[in-house]
């Protein structure tokens, strides 16, 4: 038995007993879990150990990976240094799950083939016809369970990848003693959070562009408004401003539309430009021409304060609270013209949970691209596809703070079809993640090492009790910093004492005029503003003494008491409920987390969880 004294204290917190039998290492009556590993009880460790984990019917992987976290334990007393293969079966001898490793990690649970009853067949009312016997009316549509393409939703309308493109099973027909007539066949309902589209605002974004302090508006001969970088003119400057063709000027006042060439000067400098084929946004902002198609139906959400990136909305995908955008960028230097360049794709979601697992990452970024690729078929070109918190981080999409980014990676239509790859770009989610694990990781090291030290000075105290046999709580008290007796009566006419608070431990005995008598930590007196009924307190006190006149001769003690509420009893005599090991502990470390509740176990599970922590990362 000495082998398994170390099983009965690790795996015994999950319910396992070891065995007498050597071969039989560990087996739990509550779970009906066996462990065996061949061999005798002087040989069972040798440099390959096979481990058998036998159970009636498995029906919970969890069990099963607790179970792997505390075999290390067992190892580490009499076969540290093994490699380990191990297997898990039923009752019947059918693997469940396998997996290798060594005697501190017993490595990954690799789960078998899924049992036979996933394979069943599907429900036989799903392929089997409706019997002659019950014949169809005529307008019944025969393949019901086939959405028709006139039933697609209408173009506005983008649906999700894969969950939009699912219909609802229509009903099969089955016989009846009276057959009924089949209802005409309805149009497939929008799937619940499929990307919408979005339709443009009145002025299509128009006051989101005057709001910005680097434009200024600017009237032409025929009194139609025109939005111009504020840079390109100087205080005093005579501005110039012509289109080819001219145009009527639309009902909002703002020029809008195509236009072969725009062209503006300041007169008496050689500021100036001649800017071709663009088309002006109802907004009042300019693109290149090409990309009319693109915009002239969306509206503008967000300019940044440059007025050099803008972003309009496409669409959102509810069941992701996502939005998604077309966004376009021009430099910045000299004049700031039209937005020449190609768009890239952005997306604004709060959660960023999706980029943590590779297959929602990648099926985020598709989901948003196809809502694009519908609203938007002329700009499906590969492009930065930058997915953010908030739609503000993209006025530093390329350097600068990262809090608010999620993911940037490429993605679009190439020239062998759809080009993404979730490996590629920058994942800031995911970068956030790992160093909040780092984080934690460290913290439960520090406390670790902190409750490690906390252990080995509870066995100190504990061993020092024995010198205050019959006077425990008085000893820990003093050690957690509460007074227990009266200074001497020379430091009690100090006046300079009265200065300084310090919890005390007293015994209240009544009250005689405006002071509560007490005989603990010695006869005297208490004053206080709150009410002290009699019984056992920890108050904060300071020394009143000198300043009440003697009695008989003699000084009383004399102690004010502050209190921030209405004074708590102690339960106990001495209170102990409150003087404990814990108190003194939380004194000296302070950094522990540690409570008057505090034992011994909540310590030794910090330590335990690290090494846990440590053997699964190993």
């Amino acid at each position: 038995m000495k082998k398994h004294a170390l099983a009965l204290a690790v795996i015994g917190a999950c319910g396992l007993v070891p065995q007498a039998f050597a071969h039989e290492l560990a087996f739990s009556k509550k779970d009906n879990i066996k462990v065996e590993v061949p061999g005798e009880a002087a040989t069972w460790c040798k440099p390959e150990v096979e481990l058998t984990i036998t159970r009636p019917a498995w029906d919970n992987p969890d069990m099963l990976s607790g179970l792997l976290n505390k075999l290390p334990f067992v190892f580490a007393k009499d076969c540290s240094t093994a490699k380990v293969s191990w297997k898990a079966v039923d009752g019947k001898g059918a693997l469940y799950a396998s997996g290798a490793g060594n005697a501190s990690n017993l490595g990954l649970m690799n789960l078998a083939a899924a049992p036979a009853a996933s394979t069943a067949p599907a429900p036989q009312q799903t392929e089997t016809p409706a019997p002659s016997s019950a014949p169809a009316p005529a307008e019944a549509p025969a393949p019901a369970a086939t959405p028709a393409p006139a039933e697609a939703p209408a173009p506005a309308v983008a649906a999700a990848p894969t969950p939009a493109a699912k219909p609802e099973p229509a009903a099969v027909p089955t016989p009846a003693p009276a057959p009924e007539p089949a209802p005409a066949p309805a149009v497939a309902p929008k799937a619940a959070g499929a990307a919408v589209t979005a339709a443009p605002t009145s002025d299509y974004g128009r006051s989101v562009v005057l709001k910005n302090s680097k434009l200024m508006q600017i009237t032409d001969a025929a009194g139609c408004k025109w939005v111009l970088n504020s840079t390109i003119i100087s205080e005093g400057d005579t501005l110039t401003f012509g289109t080819t063709p001219a145009m009527p000027c639309p009902a909002s006042g703002f020029g809008a539309g195509n236009f072969e060439k725009i062209s503006w000067k300041a007169e008496g400098t050689y500021r100036g430009n001649d800017w071709n084929r663009i088309y002006v946004h109802p907004s009042a902002l300019m693109f290149s021409k090409r990309y009319e198609a693109a915009v002239k139906d969306k509206s503008v959400s967000y300019l940044t304060a440059e007025a050099d990136q803008v972003a309009l909305l496409v669409g959102e995908i509810p069941d992701r609270n996502m939005k998604v955008y077309l966004a376009f960028a021009r430099p910045t230097y000299g004049a700031v013209g039209p937005f020449l360049a190609d768009p890239y794709y952005v997306g604004v979601t709060p959660d960023d949970a999706f980029a943590l697992d590779p297959a929602k990452y990648k099926e985020t970024a598709l989901q948003a691209f196809d809502l694009i690729k519908n609203a938007s078929p002329s700009t499906t070109d590969v492009a930065d596809l930058l997915i953010v918190k908030d739609l503000s981080a993209i006025s530093n999409r390329i350097w600068g703070n990262d809090d608010q980014k999620i993911v940037r990676n490429r993605i679009g239509m190439g020239r062998q079809g759809l080009y993404f790859d979730v490996r590629n770009g920058t994942n800031w989610a995911q970068q956030r993640e790992k160093q909040r694990v780092r984080e934690a990781r460290n913290r439960q090291q520090q406390l670790a090492w902190e409750h490690t030290r906390v252990l080995e000075r509870y066995q100190q105290l504990q061993e020092r009790m024995g010198e205050f046999k019959g006077r425990e709580t008085e000893a820990l008290a003093q050690m957690a910093g509460i007074k227990v007796r009266f200074p001497s009566p020379l430091q009690q006419q100090d006046p300079t004492s009265s200065q300084n608070v310090t919890p005390m431990m007293v015994h209240v005995t009544g009250k005689k005029g405006e002071f509560y008598t007490v005989d603990y930590p010695g006869e005297g007196r208490l004053l206080a503003e709150q009410q002290y009924p009699e019984g056992w307190y920890v108050a904060q006190v300071a020394n009143a003494t000198p300043y009440y006149p003697l009695e008989d001769g003699r000084a009383i003690p004399t102690y004010r008491a502050y209190s921030a509420g209405e004074p708590k009893a102690c339960e106990q005599e001495r209170c102990a409920d409150r003087v404990s090991y814990g108190a003194v502990l939380a004194k000296e470390f302070p950094n522990a987390g540690i409570d008057s509740n505090w034992t011994p176990e909540v310590s030794q599970q910090f330590v335990n969880d690290w090494k846990n922590a440590s053997a699964q990362v190993q």
